[in-house]
């Protein structure tokens, strides 16, 4: 007979504990990172972003100089006001940016000069000199936002007050584009959706040569104003928002392009601004017309327009259409020779394509059951495409080369894990980066055969790494695939405590899920299950699975496509699969199983404890969205479709089910929180108040969606890891009460 085990039994491992404190403190046990690398145009320097050895989450601008083989600090983020604007706190919310200091930076063309934001304001820096300050939103009460060089190096574009201006660096003069800009009505920006939901990040975009600019046109008038309420340590602010809810109108989005010299604008006739989303602007490579891509509300037909930029005159070139929903890609790319390098969904993978001028032929590159990710970059005068893919397998991220000519495609890594790569302007080199399972992020630069030139990071675990101390207790995830009722596979991977197979005792066991569209946990990159909280959980003598269910990506449209219409349906079975594999375990206490996730994954918690109840005993939901109404129109209705069609939205809500909970609920939410409204957590407290259910809760005054704050993070897993033991971890009896009082998983 196997006996269950309790919290003072857990294996404590080799070396130092592995705390929530340690996990998220400095330096990063995860060892040197680069975030946001770029080659200089002329391909002789690497730049990027690292964070400073005392502040894991701060970052500084560094430059590798390939030839010399050395790195030097740029620019220092602690010579400047760590001050923030709202509006800049809301694009790095939108970008899922957890680092301060200096979080993003351009060149010129010619490589001779930096740009970056800091505090409100815009920087620039010749090479060698010191950073110059060219605006001053002290003055302004307004901050510059989405800054960059405009083609030749001698305008700096940035948006200011709803209005997009232009700095000449020789006359040291700011003039303005638009005027009218106020209120609702903004220029050059990228609405809500654009940036959450789209991956646009920008509103404008400046034609080769700089002749032209074309530039959105925003109008918010009919979003709902949402005076959302952020609750922070000192009080209350009051926080006025436009938010599209689902089924709700969006922001007319417009578009226009300038000619710069004579400021002749043009209006681009897109149609019915409430029917489409602008998704893409591009140009053409030699300026003659801009290449935009409309993406129809429903976000079932994605159409490739030409525009002409003297008269905004629009033709269609292409046409891309789905049963289900189409899903945005950042790789159409303009070549010298006027052909277009395209990608497409078409066949039910997303491939390559390259289309003539008109786009009316288009010849596959890639083909066959695998998705490509990304273009990293095209050699023309190699005549090859360089891209990520995951022709091995959902879990392995490879690079790979393909002829413009030939389609033959050839992979530039082998190894089992995550590759990434950027690829130089000039000369064929690249930036490879790599982490595996065993091994934390590396990054090298390579030549265009794929050998390694130079490291930038080699990232060795060896005894000066911050993770050394705790590398003899690591327990190393194991990878398994489990069969979903229509024979899909369900990729899985599990932490066991050290012994814990041997032991004849029955571990409690903790599942993490996403569970939704936009991410996959599973794969064989260094991450959470090496140096994060699944980490710190097994460490901590709880079984730990992550399972990507139907309804993720990587894997082809039908197995994204699953859960289309109905979220809580199929993804729910496939949990169930997972936890059922667990309770087949001779070491695993299958009376004793948690689950948690955040976001999509904290609705997913909150699913399983009402569509699977008596399965898991204990769940924490991590800003969960509770009724898909409160959340954005561009999210839920590509997957969900228009509120006021069918039963989807009553269908894949947390109420429906609601009265079925069993098992213990602990819900948290970050009080400031600007995509998952906390109105999403009051109504359900409202409804389990109203039913008599009891469950735990934690919320974070100042705290958004993504909890940047370290101290407020520490405190957050903390949180969970003492709900699960106060849940997981039985007493001596199942249903006992613990010694802090809180009744046992299974009787909320």
């Amino acid at each position: 007979m196997t006996t269950p085990v309790l919290a003072a039994d857990a294996p404590a491992g080799s070396g130092p504990a592995l705390t929530v404190e340690r996990m998220l403190g400095s330096p990063a046990l995860n060892g040197p990172r680069a975030r946001g690398v770029k080659f200089s145009p002329d391909g002789s320097l690497v730049t990027y972003l690292k964070a400073k050895a005392d502040d894991a989450n701060k970052t500084d601008l560094w430059a590798y100089d390939i030839k010399a083989g050395a790195d030097r600090l740029l620019v220092d983020s602690n010579q400047f006001s760590a001050k923030e604007s709202e509006e800049e706190r809301g694009r790095r919310e939108r970008q899922r940016i957890r680092d301060t200091g200096i979080i993003d930076y351009g060149w010129d063309d010619e490589g001779r000069t930096l740009l970056f934001p800091m505090a409100g304001d815009v920087f620039v820096m010749p090479l060698g000199g010191s950073p110059k300050r060219i605006t001053d939103s002290a003055t302004t009460k307004d901050a510059a936002i989405d800054a960059r060089f405009a083609p030749g190096g001698k305008l700096v574009t940035y948006v200011r007050g709803n209005n997009l201006y232009v700095y000449d660096l020789a006359q040291g003069q700011e003039r303005a584009l638009t005027h009218d800009g106020a209120g609702t009505l903004s220029y050059g920006t990228a609405e809500f959706v654009a940036q959450e939901e789209l991956k646009r990040n920008t509103g404008y975009w400046w034609s080769p040569g700089a002749r032209y600019i074309a530039y959105t046109r925003v109008d918010e008038s009919d979003v709902p104003l949402v005076s959302r309420y952020d609750y922070g340590a000192e009080g209350v602010t009051v926080v006025p928002q436009r938010y599209p809810f689902a089924g709700g109108p969006n922001a007319k989005v417009t578009l226009q392009v300038m000619d710069a010299g004579t400021g002749k604008v043009a209006s681009v006739n897109l149609g019915d601004p409430a029917g489409y989303y602008l998704a893409r602007v591009d140009w053409r490579r030699d300026g003659s017309e801009a290449l935009v891509q409309r993406l129809s509300r429903d976000q079932k037909r994605l159409d490739l327009l030409a525009v002409n930029p003297a008269t905004g005159a629009v033709r269609t070139l292409l046409t891309e259409e789905s049963k289900t929903f189409l899903n945005l890609h950042e790789d159409l790319r303009p070549l010298a020779n006027g052909k277009i390098l395209w990608a497409s969904e078409r066949t039910g993978f997303k491939h390559l394509y390259l289309c003539d001028h008109e786009a009316a032929n288009c010849r596959a590159l890639t083909k066959g059951d695998w998705m490509v990710d990304a273009v990293a970059g095209v050699d023309e005068t190699a005549g090859r495409v360089f891209f990520t893919g995951f022709r091995e397998g959902p879990l392995d991220h490879h690079v790979y080369s393909v002829g413009l000519a030939k389609g033959d495609v050839k992979a530039l890594t082998t190894e089992d894990g995550w590759h990434g790569a950027v690829m130089a302007a000039k000369g064929g080199s690249w930036l490879h980066s790599y982490s595996g399972p065993h091994q934390p992020p590396q990054l090298s630069v390579e030549d265009a055969k794929g050998n390694r030139v130079t490291w930038l990071i080699e990232n060795k675990l060896d005894d000066s790494h911050p993770f050394a101390p705790y590398l003899a207790g690591e327990i190393q995830p194991e990878y398994g695939v489990l069969k979903a009722d229509d024979g899909s596979d369900l990729h899985y991977m599990m932490l066991v405590p050290p012994g814990a197979k041997t032991s004849g005792k029955k571990y409690p066991a903790i599942v993490n899920a996403y569970g939704g569209p936009a991410a996959a946990l599973v794969t064989h990159a260094w991450g959470d299950a090496q140096t994060g909280f699944t980490q710190v959980l097994a460490r901590n003598g709880y079984v730990v699975m992550v399972l990507d269910n139907r309804g993720t990506p990587h894997r082809g449209q039908a197995f994204l496509s699953a859960t289309y219409h109905h979220f809580g349906s199929v993804e729910v079975a496939d949990q169930v699969k997972g936890a059922t594999y667990l309770k087949s375990l001779p070491f695993v206490d299958g009376q004793h199983l948690g689950f948690f996730g955040h976001s999509h994954g904290g609705f997913m918690t909150i699913i399983m404890l009402t569509r699977a109840p008596g399965v898991f005993a204990a769940g924490a939901a991590g800003a969960p969205v509770t009724d898909w109404r409160l959340y954005d129109t561009a999210y839920t209705e590509r997957y969900l479709g228009d509120p006021k069609d069918g039963t989807a939205y009553e269908d894949s809500s947390v109420f429906k089910d609601l009265k079925n909970i069993k098992g213990r609920l602990m819900v948290i939410h970050g009080m400031a929180d600007d995509n998952v409204f906390f109105d999403n957590t009051t109504k359900l407290l409202r409804a389990l108040q109203q039913q008599e259910t009891q469950f735990d809760l934690m919320t974070y005054p100042g705290q958004r969606h993504g909890f940047y704050d370290t101290y407020a993070n520490i405190h957050r897993y903390n949180t969970m890891l003492d709900f699960f033991d106060r849940t997981l971890r039985p007493a001596g009896s199942p249903g006992a009460v613990t010694a802090g009082g809180a009744p046992q998983a299974g009787t909320p």
